[in-house]
């Protein structure tokens, strides 16, 4: 064993001379471990804003937060933007964590004739649930987090806004929630009008689906 042991370490030795290494070895006894540490993974479902509200252009200096309907309207002079913001503390998930994945999810509770294009963009002032349209346009807003199209029929539309819930989550970015605003052609506010069902709703409230790992 030990003659082994020599001739191992004058192979090392002669490779690194070789190598142009000037090498010192010494043969002390060590412990390789091997194993693996697993990821604890869960999944969290907000179903409620912890704050949502709409605004409406066409009236800029009133609120409407509390009701049971949450409004989108790409219409010329009478644009309608709607707020919202979950509470992530019922997730208890620590600042030490990361979302796997998130999403926000709204029920789409009135259609118009044609589909339209919903923006998301994270609201980067804090507001509450009495803001007005002139009160929104003093605030500042991040680019665009995601689209979704709003169909014409009732039901649930869905944005990716896994990388903002992770900022919210470590800390890195204040969680002052979102906007959600429309684009496209439009013929009139009746028929163009596009309602999500609000945190007062009886069913169907907002919801943020968080996959996280701790």
């Amino acid at each position: 064993m030990k003659r082994l042991l020599v001739l191992l370490a004058l192979g090392v030795a002669a490779a690194c001379a070789t190598a142009g290494f000037a090498a010192t070895l010494s043969v002390s006894s060590w412990h390789l471990w091997a194993g693996s540490q697993a990821l604890t993974k869960s999944s969290c479902t907000v179903a409620g804003a912890s704050a949502d509200t709409y605004v409406n252009e066409a009236s800029p200096a009133s609120s409407y937060g509390g009701g049971s309907t949450l409004g989108a309207l790409a219409d010329t002079n009478s644009r309608r933007w709607t707020f919202l913001r979950f509470d992530l503390s019922s997730c208890a998930i620590p600042s030490s964590g990361g979302a796997d994945s998130a999403t926000l999810r709204l029920y789409v509770s009135n259609v118009a004739t044609r589909s339209f294009t919903l923006t998301l963009a994270r609201v980067l002032d804090s507001w509450s649930t009495g803001l007005t349209w002139n009160g929104a346009q003093s605030l500042n807003y991040a680019g665009p987090t995601d689209t979704a199209t709003s169909g014409t029929s009732t039901g649930w539309v869905s944005f990716t806004v896994t990388a903002n819930v992770d900022e919210f989550i470590q800390g890195i970015t204040t969680n002052n929630g979102w906007v959600v605003t429309a684009s496209g052609a439009t013929q009139n506010v009746n028929k163009d009008l596009i309602e999500f069902s609000s945190s007062s709703a009886s069913s169907n409230k907002p919801q943020l689906v968080i996959d996280y790992e701790k």
